[in-house]
């Protein structure tokens, strides 16, 4: 493994990794075929020129010579035809499954992996490593395969026309060899930092691009003008390091082949002057020496993008081989109260030297509801993520209902909740579409409820395509209140068991907020649900709250019980009453 955690990615690792997505054998064998028909065609045809100059004469021309040779090239150009279309077919077919792959199994990683790689990233592998690996099976796998079946069957003709000619043709292939192999180490090399290089630009045009609002109004367009600048620079840096050795290699080949060519030709013009070689074989030789010469330079090429197709499907590995999301996850089992939602002694951190949460126990009571309390940064956030099984508790373990969460197979577990957050994502695409998002067979009228239910009827009335409106990028196009009550609306089409609530009323004006706060109270009716709030009037009528300081329960009861008993609560409650006196004041006064 590399110092990233890269497994190494050698010839023997990538075959059997492209092999796993090749198409049905009978495919293979077919193309297969085509080539070595097609290049056993091309190597009849410097046979048949031999025959016709060594039997020539200007009084009479060997017709039926010059007759098999016109079939030969014409049935070579439709077998050239058929197998590059072959070649070329099982080639889209790799990258198709491949991608396919990669995307279903990106699908399938954990929060944590999402956590540690950046989406521009993650982006990356799967548009820009996957298209290199198809540049190298489609563009160089294909010449590969004739180019080697041309340059046997050329070596095996070349023997039984004139060994000794074949021997001098051949003292250039370790010249070659000893001129390539460092190369190649470092063409993979370069290719690698440039693929990471471009991953890591595609991530930072994928965070611009996401924020470009923030951007705009934070008037950062100087900073990421440089920082891009930078990126591209690297990027050009890395370019012309791998234009320097390709530059090297491609000049390097043709000399080896042109000094290859004076040589035999000279030596060749000698033999023929002796009487030891004929014309004919002279030129057979010379057609066959193009036949070995361009595979083989072909062949460099070859080696080359085969180092960047290593790189390429090594990052595609790493993904490959990250462990999915676990279904079910071996869990202690707990004394536990059948009729609630229970956490018992989690503890949990992001980063082993910096823990959230320290031995957290609560109970909430099934069809009720829970609210946390507390100052930002408490873990209150990072308790729903646990429900949620983004993460795994580092000890402890939740149960609902007398039984482990992660026994529960995780597609279960999470059908059970909705989560509506105080940011409301939106993917971008219609009303429709954003309602029913992960669910299927969703009637007609299970939306009209829904919507309103959620105080959102007369908004889509409104709308001239109604359900079929675009909500934009990101939910965009609608206010902060509507994009609230539409999660409002697409988490009572789930119908869940669980409610998570989280500060779904911030940032909200007061119109907005009793839109929403009228929607959630429909939703929770016999819910289990548990709150995040900042907010008094979203709190104060829970059936219990609890108090999280610094990643401990400091606190639980009612608001009354609290408000008696808590110091940092009846602060809490203070401050809200502050701010609702003064609004009332400056209301008051406006009018």
């Amino acid at each position: 493994m590399d110092v990233n955690g890269n497994r190494k990615m050698g010839a023997k690792r990538f075959v059997k990794m492209i092999n796993e997505f090749m198409p049905s054998k009978w495919i293979q064998m077919l193309a297969i075929g085509l080539v070595i028909i097609e290049t056993a065609l091309s190597l009849v045809v410097p046979l048949l020129t031999k025959d016709i100059v060594d039997h020539m004469n200007i009084a009479q021309l060997d017709k039926k010579a010059i007759f098999l040779l016109g079939v030969v090239f014409i049935s070579q150009l439709f077998m050239s035809t058929f197998a590059l279309y072959a070649m070329n077919y099982i080639g889209q077919k790799v990258v198709l499954k491949l991608r396919e792959k990669v995307w279903n199994k990106v699908l399938e990683l954990p929060i944590t992996f999402f956590d540690r790689h950046s989406s521009g990233e993650t982006m990356s592998r799967i548009t820009n490593d996957t298209l290199i690996v198809k540049d190298f099976v489609t563009g160089q796998l294909i010449p590969f395969v004739s180019g080697v079946i041309s340059i046997i069957g050329a070596v095996v003709l070349l023997l039984l026309i004139d060994w000794q000619m074949t021997v001098l043709m051949f003292l250039g292939v370790p010249l070659a060899i000893l001129i390539l192999a460092p190369l190649s180490k470092s063409i993979y090399k370069v290719s690698r930092s440039l693929q990471d290089e471009t991953a890591m630009f595609q991530g930072d045009l994928g965070r611009v691009l996401t924020d470009i609002r923030l951007v705009k109004s934070s008037l950062a367009e100087k900073q990421e003008k440089q920082m891009g600048l930078n990126r591209m620079k690297k990027l050009f840096q890395f370019g012309i390091k791998e234009a320097k050795i390709l530059s090297i290699i491609q000049p390097l080949t043709m000399s080896v082949t042109l000094m290859l060519l004076v040589a035999i030709f000279g030596y060749g013009s000698i033999r023929v002057a002796a009487g030891t070689l004929s014309a004919g074989s002279l030129i057979a030789i010379i057609f066959y020496l193009f036949q070995i010469t361009v595979p083989f330079s072909q062949l460099t090429s070859f080696f080359s993008y085969f180092q960047k197709a290593l790189g390429a499907s090594e990052r595609l590995d790493y993904i490959l081989s990250t462990k999915s999301e676990p279904n079910v996850v071996e869990a202690t089992d707990v004394a536990s109260n059948p009729n609630s939602l229970s956490f018992h002694q989690v503890s949990f951190s992001y980063l082993e030297d910096k823990p959230i949460l320290f031995s957290v126990n609560f109970e909430a009571e099934i069809g009720k509801m829970t609210a946390f309390v507390g100052p930002s940064g408490s873990g209150k956030t990072t308790l729903f993520s646990l429900l949620e099984r983004f993460y795994l508790p580092n000890s402890g373990s939740i149960t609902y209902k007398g039984k482990s969460i992660h026994h529960i197979p995780l597609e279960e577990w999470r059908g059970k909740i909705a989560y509506v957050s105080q940011e409301s994502p939106m993917m971008s695409g219609t009303i429709r579409s954003n309602l029913t998002y992960g669910l299927s067979d969703i009637s007609e009228e299970q939306m009209n409820e829904a919507v309103a239910n959620a105080n959102l009827k007369d908004f889509i009335a409104s709308l001239p395509q109604g359900y079929e409106t675009e909500v934009g990028e990101r939910g965009i196009s609608l206010s902060g209140g509507q994009r609230q009550r539409l999660a409002i609306a697409r988490a009572m089409i789930r119908n869940p068991q669980i409610l998570l609530l989280d500060e779904a009323t911030a940032h909200l004006d007061s119109k907005s907020e009793k839109l929403v706060q009228d929607a959630l109270e429909k939703l929770m009716k016999g819910r289990t649900t548990l709150v995040i709030a900042h907010r008094l009037s979203t709190v104060k009528h829970a059936d219990q709250l609890i108090i999280l300081e610094n990643g401990n329960i400091t606190g639980v009861g009612t608001h009354h019980e609290l408000y008696h008993k808590h110091p940092l609560y009846k602060e809490f409650v203070e401050q809200q009453l502050e701010v609702v006196s003064e609004n009332e004041f400056v209301n008051a006064g406006a009018n």
